[in-house]
């Protein structure tokens, strides 16, 4: 299975979020932006933006405040916590001084904010085959693409089956040919999470060599499907950094349903 380095990503991700535009006019002087979170679930995070940058990761009630003093102000929820849906009051304005009355209320909901019905988390939302969306030259004029097929094996682990699927052009286009199809061991899923936007499985992956690794299983959609390592603790221990992750991926990495 591809180990994607998302630690790395993630430290780039957290390097690039400040600085969308701060919206400071006239040359007044910029004030700290801030207020309170009320109603957020315990083992959750939320994200909030001020103008579009300064990205603020919460996971307790309390209060908040941005890193980045700012004139003109717009805070908004950038990525809802898990099953719930976080809305913003007094959350934009010009500071002449410091803002400390911004209200985030958040209470249980469609999770992600989004409309639309939640991704299928668990076994039954990964079952089915895969094709990986990269296609790269296989040799004697042929070329390739990973195809995964995961296979039940109980309430919570499936075998993960794969092999390679041949094509005779470059675009990997037509029904192409399916080669091997190996179980390259078990993943054994402890906990899943989704909402309308990302459905995340956290698991144990273990070879059929005896190794075993962390894994998370995770979906933009019902109809791609992303593979990635983690470790133990989680290092992307929440769905809202599940998503984030994704964001950094490029779509040649993850797979598309057949």
């Amino acid at each position: 299975m591809p180990r994607l380095t998302v630690v790395a990503c993630i430290a780039a991700m957290l390097t690039a979020c400040g600085g969308g535009g701060d919206d400071d006019t006239g040359g007044a002087a910029p004030h700290a932006i801030g207020g309170t979170v009320t109603g957020l679930a315990a083992n959750t995070e939320l994200v909030l933006n001020n103008n579009g940058g300064d990205a603020l990761r919460i996971n307790a009630n309390g209060a908040f405040q941005f890193a980045q003093p700012s004139t003109g102000y717009r805070v908004e929820v950038a990525t809802q916590p898990a099953g719930q849906n976080c809305k913003v009051a007094n959350g934009s304005g010009t500071a002449t001084a410091p803002v400390a009355d911004v209200q985030v209320n958040c209470a249980a909901g469609t999770g992600g904010g989004d409309t639309g019905p939640v991704i299928t988390a668990g076994i039954a939302g990964l079952l089915g085959e895969w094709q990986q969306n990269s296609c790269v030259a296989a040799g004697g004029g042929q070329w390739a693409r990973n195809y995964l097929r995961p296979v039940q094996v109980n309430g919570t682990t499936l075998s993960h089956v794969q092999g390679l699927r041949l094509f005779g052009n470059s675009q990997c286009s037509g029904a192409g040919t399916v080669l091997g199809g190996t179980s390259l061991g078990q993943v054994a899923f402890s906990r899943s999470e989704s909402n309308a936007s990302v459905a995340a499985n956290w698991g144990t992956f273990r070879q059929i060599t005896g190794l075993t690794s962390q894994a998370i299983w995770a979906k933009r959609g019902e109809n791609t499907l992303c593979l990635l390592g983690d470790e133990n603790p989680s290092i992307l221990p929440t769905l809202a950094r599940v998503a984030a992750a994704l964001d950094t991926l490029p779509a040649s990495a993850c797979y598309s349903r057949l």
